[in-house]
């Protein structure tokens, strides 16, 4: 058996985990995976194009006035993004090392560890779950907002979209 245990650093995902390795039997395979934010796709001036970045440009270039596009704010909202993306990173490799540490009781499973960088959590979790050949995707819950209040938005997707069984622990 395959199991994905989806790893966030929250107290439902290490829970999850935990009462998933109480059933875990001789040579399951059980793949530990956590998806972080990448960090901003900058062009080749090391700035960000979006609509509102040509726009202001194109003003510019057709009213004479200079400045519209502020390029310190710009580099400031990459910056936050970046540091963003590191500390979900580092917060990832600390929840792997928090695992490797338990010394798992599962001698004889295959331990594998995967971070993802995506944007879309619950589309990279279903698509790591199809390139492995997963059997089982283990994730906890989140109430976070009142239409999902007692199932996670990336538990939701997840279960809605993965063609494998999830166990979502509360």
């Amino acid at each position: 058996m395959k199991y994905l245990l989806c790893v966030d650093g929250s107290k439902k995902a290490r829970q999850a985990v935990e009462n998933t390795l109480k059933f875990v039997n001789k040579g399951d395979e059980l793949y530990f995976v956590s998806v972080y934010p990448p960090h901003p796709n900058p062009n080749e001036n090391n700035e960000p194009i979006d609509n509102s970045t040509i726009a202001k440009m194109v003003i510019e270039m057709f009213s004479g006035v200079p400045d519209l596009v502020d390029p310190d704010e710009e580099k400031i909202a990459i910056n936050e993004q970046i540091l963003i993306s590191n500390h979900k990173k580092v917060n990832a490799l600390e929840e792997f090392h928090y695992f490797k540490n338990k010394h798992i009781a599962t001698d004889n499973c295959n331990i594998h560890y995967l971070l993802v960088a995506s944007n879309d959590i619950s589309g990279s979790i279903t698509d790591v779950a199809n390139k492995y050949g997963i059997n089982c995707v283990v994730l906890g819950s989140t109430g976070t907002s009142l239409e999902k209040l007692l199932i996670g938005s990336v538990s939701s997707k997840v279960l809605s979209t993965s063609h494998c069984s999830v166990l979502i622990s509360p």
